[in-house]
């Protein structure tokens, strides 16, 4: 039995260990677009603005069920340690029923008259005490309906107001969330595209380093083109560990947008010349910008008329509140004495008479703050306008430094590879061929910026123009 026992445990921990491992070791194969998809789905971002519309709608339903039939019940328990003399008095007043009926009775037979004698004979009751009076049992439940309030109708406007600015914030956190995941992955391909090429130019120094290396042992090249050639490498091994953290942290900034534990791997399906999709002038920078259509700017649209909404509260203030009512009241003592009807129905009219002024400044101060709101959103419309015309020529300028930059570096390559072969056959020193490698390495660096400007580009002017 133990053995079993110990199998299952064995085997139970050998799973858990597996399951742990599979979740720490998660690779994710994304393009662009898998990328931008996913961090929709998964980033808590997004998912914090869904969770604000679902708590928008709620507020809606709260605003509305504000002007619907409301129930509310009491039950209440009372003791008196004292009965007030009043409270006697009246009570004794239950006493009367037996000597009336009496009294009319005997008139009746006196008189001979048939006005007397009419009154009904008083049930048996039990004779009351004190203690019979001191407690208390009462069950109320009422009823109410509002029948008119300018707050409550304002108030329902506001609400679905802010609904409506609920679901522009969730359009915005995606156009915001797209351009950041755009540049994030861009920035992973460059520094990734980077590492590689100063591996490989590690890798090809390495080998004319040793090569020189055994020429100069043997008396056919100064030490001199071994000590700069071991300075050069030196320095790219330097250049790779820097690449190679570089690496690492641009993957976790695109793990943390994306909603993804650090431990999680990403792999990138797209490559680095994905960028020639970006190049489309034709599309982005002959398009029309319509500020209306501009998230932000909606944003603003939405506010404003949550100002006027606010300048309709406050001018609310000045009408009645009518409000109807139906009370039931259930007294479980019937030795008691209570003035409270079983059963009662009412209107209610709250009318504002006089204030000081106190409302009309409010009034003025709603009003105050819608037109700040308009001058607000009026400037905002003329610095969107600006700030598109400055991201078209921005994604211009972009596109032509990356078709300059990528002549460049093919240039470099070119000049770079022929002066290794020189190098190998003693036409140029090592020092040339640094020089040559050095000018390949910045023309790359170039390359590798002007596409990170481009994508930077790229994506603002796209969302601007969603």
């Amino acid at each position: 039995m133990n053995r079993l026992i110990l199998l299952f445990s064995v085997v139970f921990l050998f799973l858990g260990t597996t399951i742990f491992a599979q979740n720490q070791d998660t690779t994710l194969m994304l393009t662009l677009k898998q990328a931008q998809d996913y961090a929709l789905k998964n980033s808590p971002v997004i998912k914090n603005a869904n969770l604000d519309l679902e708590s928008a709608k709620k507020k809606v339903w709260e605003t509305t069920a504000m002007g619907l039939p409301q129930v509310n019940s009491k039950l209440a328990y009372s003791y008196m340690l004292t009965v007030p003399a009043s409270i006697k008095s009246f009570s004794g007043l239950s006493n009367l029923s037996p000597w009336m009926y009496g009294a009319d009775q005997a008139l009746r037979g006196i008189t001979g008259n048939p006005q007397f004698g009419n009154i009904p004979a008083p049930a048996p009751q039990e004779p009351t005490n004190e203690n019979d009076m001191k407690w208390g049992l009462t069950y109320d439940i009422t009823a109410t309906q509002l029948l008119f309030s300018g707050a409550y109708i304002v108030g329902l406007q506001t609400a679905k107001t802010f609904k409506s600015l609920s679901e522009i914030n969730i359009t915005k956190s995606q156009n915001d969330l797209n351009e950041s995941i755009t540049n994030a992955y861009f920035m992973n391909l460059v520094v990734n595209e980077n590492l590689r090429v100063i591996d490989s130019i590690y890798k090809n120094t390495e080998t004319i380093l040793y090569e020189i290396t055994q020429l100069n042992q043997k008396g056919f090249i100064d030490v001199t083109d071994v000590d700069q050639l071991t300075l050069t490498l030196a320095n790219l091994k330097n250049t790779k560990e820097m690449l190679a953290r570089q690496c690492e942290i641009a993957a976790n900034l695109l793990k943390f947008q994306l909603g993804v534990s650090l431990t999680s791997k990403i792999e990138f399906a797209d490559k680095l010349d994905v960028i020639t999709q970006l190049v489309n002038v034709e599309t982005l920078s002959k398009s029309e910008f319509k500020v209306e259509n501009y998230s932000d700017y909606k944003m603003l649209e939405t506010q404003e008329r949550m100002m006027g909404l606010n300048v309709k509260l406050q001018k609310s203030t000045f009408l009645p509140d009518i409000a109807a009512y139906y009370m039931h009241d259930e007294n479980f003592n019937d030795k008691s004495f209570s003035f409270t009807p079983p059963n009662s129905v009412g209107l209610s009219v709250s009318i504002p008479l006089f204030g000081s002024g106190m409302k009309l400044a409010k009034v003025s101060q709603a009003k105050i703050g819608l037109e700040k709101m308009k001058n607000t959103k009026y400037q905002a419309s003329l610095g969107l306008q600006l700030d598109f015309e400055t991201s078209r020529s921005a994604y211009i300028t972009a596109i032509s430094k990356y078709s300059t930059n990528k002549q460049s570096v093919e240039l470099a390559n070119r000049i770079y590879n022929k002066s290794i072969i020189k190098q190998k056959e003693g036409i140029i020193s090592s020092l040339e061929l640094t020089q040559a490698q050095t000018q390949y390495l910045q023309a790359q660096s170039n390359l590798f910026t002007s596409i990170i400007e481009l994508s930077s580009a790229y994506s603002k002017l796209e969302k601007m123009l969603k």
